[in-house]
């Protein structure tokens, strides 16, 4: 019942507050339960008192903090199929509240990146970009945004655009929306607006210490 309890409740709390401190160091935060009468109360009021009551629980909270480059690919469509393949810069935290009543783990990043892209079509359509993502989900899925300045040319015209991006997390995957707004654009022909994608990232240190200290955190929640 509890595995059943923690799965329903991580997407509703990965927006809640840890306590920050460096991950050599913890904190304890001890505080008051106080009881309300939630019978009457709206989903969203409800929601936000559930994020307070998850992080006034009693109990020791974590949070852990890594920095590291990280490899990326990607794939978008924005008239035309382009490869991506760059390098971003990850500044991860992961937190938690253990021997909480709530399930209160959830980890965020915020993630500079510099990529190139390629269009190989009846042309050939190169490009850079530098972007930015901040990333904030459960162990499962999560939300993000962010956003990156391109350049693209085949030599004798070039476009430069900004594209806003909103994206879901999938730990490993994220799949993304963004609509670009172009301040210059010789080349409408083989670029529009929208653009979808998807892009992968390669950190297997970050996968395996997020594991182990997902695993730390369950056994304290059936404690």
């Amino acid at each position: 019942m509890k595995r059943i309890i923690l799965l329903l409740c991580l997407l509703p709390t990965c927006f809640g507050v840890f306590a920050q401190h460096d991950h050599d160091h913890e904190d304890h935060d001890q505080t008051g339960e106080h009881a309300h009468d939630h019978t009457d109360e709206s989903p969203g009021v409800l929601f936000g008192e559930m994020a307070g009551a998850i992080a006034a629980q009693p109990g020791e909270r974590k949070l852990y903090k890594f920095t590291g480059l990280t490899p990326r690919f990607g794939l978008a469509v924005q008239k035309q199929l382009f490869a991506e393949a760059g390098l971003g810069l990850d500044f991860y935290q992961i937190g938690y509240t253990g021997a909480s009543e709530f399930v209160s783990f959830g980890y965020s990043n915020l993630r500079p990146y510099l990529s190139g892209e390629i269009m190989a079509n009846r042309k050939l359509l190169g490009g850079g970009k530098a972007g930015i993502e901040y990333i904030r989900s459960t162990p499962i899925l999560g939300m993000a945004f962010g956003g990156e300045v391109s350049y693209y040319t085949d030599g004798p015209a070039d476009a430069v655009l900004i594209t806003p991006r909103l994206m879901l997390s999938f730990v490993k995957v994220d799949l993304y929306y963004g609509y670009s707004f172009f301040v210059r654009n010789e080349l409408t022909r083989w670029l529009g607006h929208h653009r979808f994608g998807v892009s992968m990232t390669l950190n297997p240190r970050f996968w395996r210490r997020k594991t182990r200290i997902y695993e730390e955190y369950y056994n304290s929640y059936l404690e």
